[in-house]
């Protein structure tokens, strides 16, 4: 048995980090309009192709001494922490389930598709994360097929995860009109955009996945830490609001982005235990 685990939790962190180092080309070429399939990885300095053994995720950034093989200019730290985290997002999706899985008490199939689901999820909000912190921008080709993702995700595994597909889809509308109405809102009183359009539909498919109790909790979290940030940032940076010619911080833009997929991430990954704590608490 411990064997097993210790394959899957391997393959886990493998897969994950495979699709990290996918994840670092979207992240650079989608907000530029460029295809991330065609041409194959190269580095955006000298553009030289980037061969297979210059790709392996984390390795080959140690191996290479964080530089280019062909300029030798160098690589950012960015490209193996994305490839980490991806990987250990990726065990942590996993580990709930398989207790599930080895209890028998589900279809296989079904375990695998709320597992790859769950996996495809975390990795859409990590890239949309750093895609927004970069550009200010959530890409539609990432949030757009999220609502979809999490509806479908309910019909097959609605029991399976606890999130039917009518609380799916109550959510999405839920969150998705909701967030809407509050950027429209705050637009018609003080005539500058506080949330983009793209929070409204990462938010919808946010809902989707996640179901109706999760939205306070997200939407609390996210705008609790986005608010720390500002916080931390115009403290540890004495200019950064006279320098950009704000009359307070509370014109400091910060991208909302970020912050929903964190507190999403943080909901997916730690709910399972919060409720097992509160059931003991109150059970005792």
């Amino acid at each position: 048995m411990n064997t097993l685990l210790a394959i899957a939790y391997g393959f886990a962190l493998l897969w994950g980090a495979l699709w990290g180092s996918f994840l670092n080309v979207v992240v650079y070429r989608v907000p530029a309009g460029l295809s991330v399939v065609h041409p194959r990885s190269r580095c955006p300095q000298c553009l030289a192709p980037i061969t297979w053994w210059q790709n392996i995720p984390i390795l080959s950034y140690a191996l290479l001494g964080g530089r280019c093989a062909s300029c030798k200019n160098p690589i950012s730290i960015r490209y193996p922490v994305v490839e980490g985290v991806a990987a250990a997002l990726s065990l942590a999706v996993l580990a709930p389930w398989l207790p599930v899985l080895l209890s028998d008490t589900v279809e296989p199939w079904r375990v695998l598709v709320c597992v790859l689901a769950e996996q495809a999820f975390v990795f859409a909000l990590l890239a949309i994360a750093l895609i927004d912190a970069d550009t200010f921008t959530v890409p539609d080709v990432l949030s757009l097929p999220l609502p979809l993702l999490g509806l479908g995700l309910a019909l097959l595994c609605g029991p399976v995860r606890g999130v039917e597909w009518k609380d799916a889809g109550a959510a999405a509308l839920v969150a998705g009109g909701g967030l809407f109405a509050v950027q429209w809102g705050y637009a018609a009183l003080t005539g500058r955009e506080g949330l983009g359009t793209g929070d409204v539909k990462l938010l919808a498919g946010i809902g989707a996945f996640l179901g109706l109790r999760s939205l306070p909790a997200v939407l609390l979290l996210g705008a609790l830490q986005g608010l720390a940030f500002a916080l931390a940032y115009t403290a540890l940076s004495r200019d950064a609001v006279s320098s950009r010619g704000l009359s307070s911080v509370r014109h400091l833009a910060v991208p909302f982005g970020p912050f929903l997929a964190l507190a999403a991430l943080q909901w997916l990954l730690l709910h399972r235990l919060a409720d097992k704590a509160l059931a003991a608490w109150f059970g005792g």
